[in-house]
């Protein structure tokens, strides 16, 4: 409490002394840059115009494409009579692409041998300016559908970038297949009628221990319970795996660590999105904003508990993406400045995540289902109960409760909290360029794909 009131106490006066020096001049939110891509990891694959000569996907690998505006490209998959699949397709914009909300996206769809559609999904951007990682499935269920996705043979998947989009670019795309294997029995059904309304899990609290975001899905680390700290350059996602047994459900609060008493947060309450996908890369849930009034900006989400028989769950798409236990992914994106005023930096994100309920029996299956990338395996189970204070080896930041940590949160704060002027960045730079300059000698990239 001692060391909060002094970050506080530094933080007020470094305001002050930026509103007795400020000038007309540049605003902080004045080319941002900085901020990573998604990168993509993967065997490279070069979709077809059409259905002839498209090349195949193999369960359990992860394939790189590229698609431009308006293109389609056609991909096949060999599928059995008894195993469901998720075909996965995750799209790439660059950060600061120029994506219009809900005419940018693209649609992937899996169709059985004599052409029906068994599944499609069309993720979509969902705030204009904001470039972020699109991600779903389209699936394939041996019990539900029509008739001919029911067969064995080669079905065609197909992924298409919507029409209209202001960006030229062709955007990176991840492909992957997973099969589930068929079950023998066990627990089959749909989670307690309900469940899924039930009001959300109070957030954890305590201390934030650091942990850096993936740049994708396949570079997520592995989150338990716990409070957790990352900094996150405005434009970018930074992704995080959840393991979830079944009969748990997943709930996150995603916060700009400032102080809560500042009215001029205002300014950034669109600042956040979060995104939850389940172990197939599937839209399990978008996050909503949780703020009320001078409070930091924060984003939320809260997911139905897994059973396996959400899948055929008539209730939408956000129950029948929790119909399987493993690792899930949180995808937080720190929206850029055009969207979130006075963001030019990277600043402190504090994600609160809790996985709520105990864990039950799911069905039994007659192939190892970890083999086949969902389940949990023993280390993850131990990693959903290690308490956060495990995560004090992680050494590419400064431990939590340091005065050089929260100092450096409180001067970001003047940077992000509605001041404005050329005279905060000033201010700021020596601090931000010495703390960049630590990160990146203990902390190393890999330069994004390039095409």
């Amino acid at each position: 409490m001692k060391d909060r009131r002094k970050v506080r106490a530094g933080l007020a006066a470094a305001v002050a002394l930026c509103a007795v020096a400020a000038a007309p001049g540049t605003s902080l939110a004045d080319g941002a840059a900085g901020a990573r891509a998604y990168e993509t990891r993967g065997t490279r694959i070069d979709g077809a115009d059409g259905e002839p000569g498209a090349p195949s996907l193999a369960a359990g690998r992860t394939y790189v494409d590229s698609i431009g505006p308006g293109e389609k490209r056609y991909y096949g998959v060999t599928l059995d009579t008894k195993s469901a699949a998720y075909v996965s397709a995750v799209a790439a914009p660059r950060p600061g692409a120029e994506v219009t909300s809900y005419r940018d996206g693209v649609k992937v769809t899996l169709e059985s041998p004599d052409g029906a559609i068994c599944g499609t999904a069309s993720p979509k951007v969902e705030t204009s300016g904001v470039a972020y990682p699109l991600a779903d499935y389209a699936s394939r269920q041996t019990d539900s559908g029509p008739a001919s996705c029911h067969q064995a043979g080669r079905y065609a998947v197909t992924v298409e970038r919507q029409d209209g989009s202001p960006d030229p670019e062709r955007w990176p795309v991840e492909l992957r297949l997973m099969v589930e294997p068929p079950v023998k029995g066990g627990a089959t059904g749909a989670a307690p009628e309900g469940s899924s309304s039930t009001p959300p899990p109070e957030p954890p609290e305590g201390t934030a221990w650091p942990r850096s975001g993936g740049r994708g899905f396949t570079d997520a680390p592995t989150l338990g319970t716990g409070v957790w700290r990352d900094e996150i350059t405005p434009g970018e996602t930074h992704f995080y795996r959840v393991p979830v047994d079944w009969g748990q459900r997943l709930s996150a609060v995603a916060e700009m660590s400032a102080d809560g008493k500042d009215q001029s947060t205002r300014l950034l309450d669109r600042a956040l999105s979060m995104h939850a996908y389940n172990p197939a890369r599937g839209l399990a849930k978008r996050g909503t904003p949780a703020a009320q009034d001078g409070e930091s900006p924060r984003t939320q989400v809260t997911t139905a508990p897994v059973a396996y028989g959400n899948r055929y769950a008539n209730t939408g798409s956000t129950v029948r993406a929790m119909s399987f236990s493993g690792g899930y992914f949180l995808a937080v994106t720190l929206n850029p400045p055009q969207v979130a005023p006075h963001l030019n930096t990277s600043v402190p994100v504090v994600l609160r995540v809790r996985v709520a309920g105990a864990a039950r029996g799911g069905p039994s299956y007659d192939k190892d289902p970890v083999e086949a990338g969902f389940g949990l395996t023993a280390a993850d189970r131990r990693a959903a109960k290690r308490h956060p204070d495990a995560a004090a080896d992680d050494d590419r930041m400064e431990g939590p409760g340091s005065g050089i940590a929260d100092s450096k949160a409180a001067l970001r704060v003047v940077g992000y909290a509605g001041i404005g002027t050329g005279t905060a960045l000033v201010l700021g730079l020596g601090v931000w360029t010495y703390a960049a300059r630590r990160r990146a000698s203990s902390q190393q990239y890999g330069p994004p794909s390039g095409w």
